[in-house]
């Protein structure tokens, strides 16, 4: 069993695609998508691990309220998803996915660079899992 600062170390490796992606400039793509009005989400999925610790009373009630609380209104409503299974029965490809609606990007990407950190801190208080984050362009 690892111990808490080996399974920290090895998340903030892991977060550094998510926080790179959350502290990089628009691209101009994004700005133009931006300025038309295009609804725009974070994902981030917790990948399946045989060894995956989740709680998700804590994540719901604890983690995201933190998180709406620094993002303030940069962000909008949240989805928790809880893995189930695959269409084959086995176990599913992510233990939990969660998709947040960013009303700003900017004011989230600016949000992002204060608050992160802090936001990166509290993932070992509810899992041992390694997520991977992505911006999403909303289609419907």
């Amino acid at each position: 069993m690892q111990s808490r600062r080996a399974v920290t170390a090895s998340m903030l490796a892991g977060f550094s695609t998510l926080s790179t992606l959350l502290a990089m400039p628009l691209a101009a793509n994004e700005r133009a998508a931006a300025a038309k009005g295009t609804r725009q989400c974070l994902t981030v999925l917790y990948p399946w691990q045989s060894d995956a610790r989740f709680d998700f009373d804590y994540y719901q009630n604890k983690h995201l309220v933190m998180l709406a609380e620094l993002y303030g209104k940069a962000v909008g409503n949240m989805q928790v998803r809880k893995g189930i299974r695959k269409g084959d029965g086995s176990a599913p490809a992510f233990v939990a996915s969660v998709t947040i609606e960013i009303r700003s990007i900017e004011a989230f990407e600016a949000a992002g660079k204060e608050h992160f950190p802090r936001v990166v801190a509290d993932v070992p208080n509810y899992t041992n899992i390694v997520p991977v984050g992505q911006i999403e362009e909303i289609l419907d």
